[in-house]
């Protein structure tokens, strides 16, 4: 049991880890960023007019020491996320968008030198990585391209 929950610690580790060295969006060759914002913007309205909201609460017991129930606690949420969420990445994919991983640039890469974001969504080669924006958001830049 210790060594499951070890490795189970240790997955989340590196789970969590690998997430600030990567990450994941729908992407398609030659999209700009506004071409891929009105698309995901007209797929999420057609999810939303498909699978609009629809909460549900559920109430759980609560139990005493003596395993008796002496209440109920509500947990509410929407039933229609999932499907909601696949219509998205189904309307994506008609569109010709792929799911794709994208690392982060790493402080070695960078080496101090600038680099102007892509205006325009390349092929994905290994020069090809995401910086993060000041204030939130990231772009892609091409490290064969500086400044």
């Amino acid at each position: 049991m210790h060594r499951l929950i070890t490795f189970g610690t240790s997955l989340s580790l590196v789970l969590s880890l690998a997430a600030c060295t990567e990450f994941s969006t729908m992407y398609q060759v030659g999209k700009t960023k506004t071409e891929h914002n009105v698309d995901q913007a007209q797929c999420n309205r057609q999810a939303a007019d498909r699978f609009p909201p629809r909460i549900v609460t559920d109430w759980w017991p609560i139990y005493n020491a003596e395993g008796r129930v002496v209440g109920q606690r509500p947990e509410s949420y929407d039933i229609n996320e999932g499907p909601r969420y696949t219509e998205v990445r189904n309307c994506m994919n008609a569109r010709g968008y792929q799911r794709v991983t994208i690392p982060y640039c790493t402080d070695e890469q960078l080496a101090g030198r600038s680099f102007a974001p892509l205006t325009v969504a390349p092929t994905l080669t290994p020069n090809i990585c995401g910086l993060r924006k000041q204030g939130g958001g990231r772009v892609i830049i091409d490290l064969n391209k500086p400044l």
